[in-house]
């Protein structure tokens, strides 16, 4: 669990961790660097449970950031399996059960050196647990079925990091996650479909908190000007930058067509108009949703 101004909603979330049926786990939680009173919750947190908890020291210079950060909690263990942990979200009874059982079975299924992430879909909620959307997919366009092909993959992520768990196998071909990375989770979920297993159950497993302080942006907009075109280009932009860094650190593992698409979408947002769109339809660089493609190619 990396942490940084997270002090309103720290204990919120530990009070769902400690409700888990689930209890042989173990918490290792790094505060970047806080203005607020997140460190001092932690340690307080640290000293109720003991040996269940480890705080890592922060860097004592700057800031690691939210890549920094999360490659400094998931170097830190060991263990076999390692779920993340977002301290504004809260998670649901059953969860760490449940995502053990389907990470058990996708590993009877391929084997425990096959990287492997499982992930689930959440209740969206407000700052003040109020109900936002029902379902994260649906409030952000995703579709997991189109998730398995790496471009797809490349264009959106509908792996959730709250949600997800992730095997040994992952873990190790994934780290350290490239500073080009868009976010954790995206990273990983890229890693488990490039050469492994990203499996999505259709389950509700966390209450995802939306606030004005969200590392990740809200989800597309039915509209295609203005605000949701910014929000578009960002995405492209965002990316991009994370396909070249995934084929400098992948090359000689990726398959042809794949070095080809994420190479294609590296160079996206510096191609003329109808070379951008060229790649976009013979690498197939599509969203899951009809209406972001629409946009998609609008913008291009």
């Amino acid at each position: 669990m990396p942490a940084y101004n997270c002090a309103p909603w720290l204990d919120g979330f530990m009070g769902s961790l400690l409700a888990q049926d689930f209890t042989n786990w173990r918490l290792i939680a790094r505060d970047d660097r806080s203005t607020d009173n997140t460190g001092h919750q932690l340690a307080r947190w640290r000293e109720q449970l003991g040996g269940r908890m480890i705080t890592l020291p922060d860097s004592g210079a700057r800031n690691l950031g939210l890549i920094g950060n999360y490659n400094a909690v998931l170097t830190a263990t060991t263990a076999p399996f390692v779920m993340s942990a977002d301290p504004d979200d809260i998670w649901l009874p059953g969860k760490i059960t449940r995502s053990i059982q389907a990470l058990r079975q996708a590993e009877e299924a391929s084997g425990a050196g096959v990287p492997m992430a499982i992930c689930t879909d959440a209740a969206v909620v407000d700052r003040n647990r109020q109900p936002v959307a029902p379902s994260f997919w649906r409030w952000s366009r995703m579709d997991p079925r189109l998730m398995r092909v790496l471009s797809r993959t490349a264009m959106e992520s509908v792996a959730l990091g709250s949600t997800m768990m992730v095997n040994r196998a992952l873990l190790n071909r994934a780290l350290p996650i490239a500073a080009g990375a868009a976010y954790q989770d995206w990273w990983l979920a890229l890693v488990a479909v490039a050469f492994g297993r990203l499996v999505p159950l259709p389950e509700t497993t966390i209450l995802y908190r939306r606030h004005e302080v969200n590392a990740t942006a809200g989800p597309y907009s039915r509209k295609l000007s203005g605000a949701p075109r910014r929000r578009l280009e960002k995405l492209v932009a965002q990316s991009a930058t994370q396909a070249r860094s995934f084929v400098a650190r992948y090359r000689d593992s990726l398959k042809r067509p794949d070095i080809a698409a994420l190479e294609a979408l590296g160079k996206l947002p510096s191609l003329g108009l109808v070379e951008r769109r060229l790649a976009v339809l013979r690498h197939g660089l599509w969203f899951a949703s009809p209406l972001k493609n629409a946009g998609l190619l609008a913008l291009l």
